[in-house]
């Protein structure tokens, strides 16, 4: 070991460093960076962020903030009533701190004041920069022109089951809702701080998946006031509101500055309650349009009924002025209809017995000579078909004579009387050997006695 090098404790190094800044950074410093990681412990009121200087998401620089519970409670509140929201994770602030270094704790930025309005005007640029991006996209109104359901019955709700604006919500719906057919489901997230934009996102790409059971999307928010709602101006979130499928409805609970969420929903409604009494007032609307179209259908009946009745009245008195007088002119007519048939009949028959009257004058004067004549003629038919009627019998009764002749000499018995026998087989004649074969019992049948044999060959 070489006696003359010189050899530091490290609390030496410490205390020499801690002479060092304090010597060099005696007064505050105005420091912009982003919130890594805000570290509040809540017992404490202690806060310890952590602190980023990004170029992308490349870091150039971090270190530890330290934040005493009531300069952490006092700041919150002044950094509230400027932007309506906490401090958190994300944010871009403007701080004054003074530097300190401790041997053991090392290096620290003790946070002294947040100036609100740097971190407003970082937010409403960040905000305009999503809705120019939004536009640039041509999404920025693509949820506005869905179609919304005539009576939108099935409603996909994210919310928080315990929040305030949630249990509004369903009161109204209790109160109001109960004859119509109003169904709801709900898809619980956070609804404010760092983790919200992250929890709605997720549920609606949930819901994306089971479009077809809604009918339209509400996001209701109750009970906070403006604070923690930098989340609706997240990129993601709008974007997937814009591009979602159904219409979103959004009701978080603020009338001031409209989040670009809020911008790009298919409509606004402020409270959990306005978007409540909007569905029951498309019910209300329809009913009353129903009811309405009812009242003028029963008037526009009843008026065309006593129309009608009017023309019934008009065509009833018409049709029985215009029948009596068709009944008086049939009548008339067939008055004269009868008068000339009956003097036609009359004419008709005076003619009709005149001829009858010369036809039987013309008969009388018929010669006796002629019915003669005819008297002979009928006579000579008469014998001629006398006579051919007996030649006809005599030929059919020779012919008969022949057949029965021949009939007698085929009977069985003449030919068996001539030495001719008949074979039997089963009481079947056999005309040919083949159908015989060895061991078959035949019958003989000869004019006086029947022979039994049996077949050998």
């Amino acid at each position: 070991m070489q006696e003359s090098r010189k050899i530091y404790t490290l609390s030496d190094l410490g205390r020499s460093l801690r002479s060092v800044i304090e010597k060099n950074y005696t007064t505050g410093y105005w420091i912009k960076a982003e919130i890594a990681k805000l570290n509040y412990y809540p017992r404490s009121g202690h806060c310890y962020p952590e602190l980023v200087d990004k170029t992308g998401s490349t870091i150039n620089a971090q270190m530890r903030a330290i934040l005493w519970g009531a300069d952490y409670n006092r700041l919150n509140k002044a950094f509230i009533k400027v932007t309506s929201s906490p401090l958190e994770e994300g944010m871009q602030i403007l701080f004054l701190a003074t530097l300190s270094f401790h041997p053991v704790h090392g290096l620290s930025l003790q946070i002294r004041d947040i100036e609100p309005a740097f971190t407003l005007g970082e937010m409403a640029m960040e905000k305009t920069r999503v809705v120019d991006q939004l536009k640039k996209e041509g999404i920025f109104d693509k949820n506005k022109t869905l179609p919304l359901a005539l009576l939108p019955k099935r409603i996909a709700v994210i919310s928080v089951e315990t929040s305030k604006g949630y249990q509004d919500f369903l009161k109204i719906f209790k109160e109001k809702a109960g004859k119509y057919a109003i169904w709801h489901y709900l898809f619980p997230s956070v609804l404010q701080g760092d983790k919200a934009a992250e929890g709605l996102i997720s549920q609606l790409r949930i819901i994306r998946k089971i479009t077809a059971r809604f009918d339209m999307v509400a996001i209701i928010r109750g009970g906070g006031g403006d604070i923690g709602l930098n989340c609706y101006d997240d990129y993601g979130l709008a974007r997937e509101i814009a591009m979602f499928p159904l219409p979103v409805i959004t009701g978080i609970g603020h009338s001031t500055n409209e989040t670009v969420a809020e911008m790009v929903a298919w409509s606004n409604k402020i409270t959990p309650t306005d978007v409540a009494y909007f569905v029951i007032e498309k019910f209300e609307q329809y009913r009353q349009r129903v009811e309405t179209a009812a009242k003028t259908l029963s008037a526009k009946g009843t008026h065309f009924l006593s129309q009608e009745n009017q023309k019934l009245g008009y065509y009833q008195n018409t049709l029985g002025r215009e029948l009596q007088y068709y009944l008086e002119n049939e009548k008339s007519r067939l008055g004269r209809q009868s008068n000339s048939l009956v003097q036609s009949v009359r004419q008709q028959y005076s003619a009709e017995k005149r001829k009858l009257e010369d036809v039987v004058a013309a008969l009388g004067a018929v010669p006796l000579k002629t019915l003669f004549k005819e008297q002979c003629l009928l006579d000579n038919h008469h014998l001629r078909l006398e006579g051919a009627v007996k030649s006809l019998h005599s030929s059919r009764y020779n012919q008969l004579e022949k057949l029965a002749d021949k009939m007698e000499l085929l009977d069985p018995d003449h030919v068996l009387a001539r030495g001719y026998s008949i074979t039997l087989l089963n009481g079947n004649s056999i005309r040919d050997a083949s159908q015989l074969k060895d061991g078959d019992v035949i019958e003989t049948r000869l004019q006086k006695g029947v022979v039994g044999s049996v077949v050998k060959k």
